[in-house]
């Protein structure tokens, strides 16, 4: 019977590269968890054929022991750390430009998103109304920053693979990625957002607003503590 792959092999597995962004591009693919993407045959052929590269010694454990390889508590709890980064893929003329954004659950995602989506046409409405920039100059102006940052917000809660589809919007999105780096983790969003919900208290009308960004930020921050 197959000896067991040693734990520091399976940890040098997990860690490669190409099992990375097999696990990520099936997770973004059918939506599914960590779990789920450790069961498709893609990803186990690429982490057997990972291990028979780099371990041959240990390629024929790998080809008869990939089930119990990928059950192993260690490589899922791996898995669920590279396959919550979703890769999104630029490609250009002179290349390809892969960006990682830290991924929280659908749910948080699309409420985020549509939070957005109504900040957005708000600070639209407001804008349009051009008599506001001179009787409520400051206003104005926080108009312009919400109608900014909710379209930051957009491009960091929808799915990576659509936004590397419009390069005006994924060269701005690379931009906030290495000038603002916080932005790509969900901490960093959780506070984020909780300011635009501080920004909401300069309109008195809107004051649901507040509450609701500071509950988006609040589900955000709470998503880098897991439960034990």
């Amino acid at each position: 019977m197959p000896a067991d792959i040693p734990d520091d092999v399976k940890k040098q597995l997990m860690n490669d590269p190409k099992v990375q962004k097999a696990l990520q591009e099936q997770a973004a693919k059918t939506g599914k968890d960590a779990m789920a993407a450790l069961q498709d045959p893609e990803v186990q052929k690429m982490i057997m054929d990972t291990c028979k590269e780099k371990f041959p010694e240990y390629a024929s454990q790998a080809q008869a022991k990939i089930k119990e390889f990928c059950n192993d508590p260690e490589v899922q709890a791996a898995a669920k750390k590279y396959a919550s980064m979703a890769g999104a893929y630029v490609m250009q003329a002179g290349g390809a430009l892969v960006a990682q954004i830290e991924q929280g659950p659908a749910g948080v995602r699309f409420l985020c998103f549509l939070a957005s989506c109504f900040s957005l046409a708000n600070g639209i409405l407001k804008l349009i109304s051009i008599s506001r920039i001179t009787s409520e100059p400051v206003k104005y102006v926080l108009s312009l920053y919400q109608v900014l940052f909710s379209v930051t917000t957009m491009l960091f809660e929808a799915p990576p693979e659509y936004i590397a589809k419009v390069s005006g919007l994924s060269g701005y999105q690379d931009l906030l990625m290495e000038k603002c780096k916080f932005l790509s983790e969900t901490i960093g969003r959780g506070g984020f957002y909780i300011f635009q919900g501080t920004l909401w208290l300069c309109f008195a009308s809107v004051a649901w607003r507040v509450g609701f960004w500071a509950l988006l930020g609040f589900l955000r921050v709470c998503q880098c503590h897991p439960q034990a």
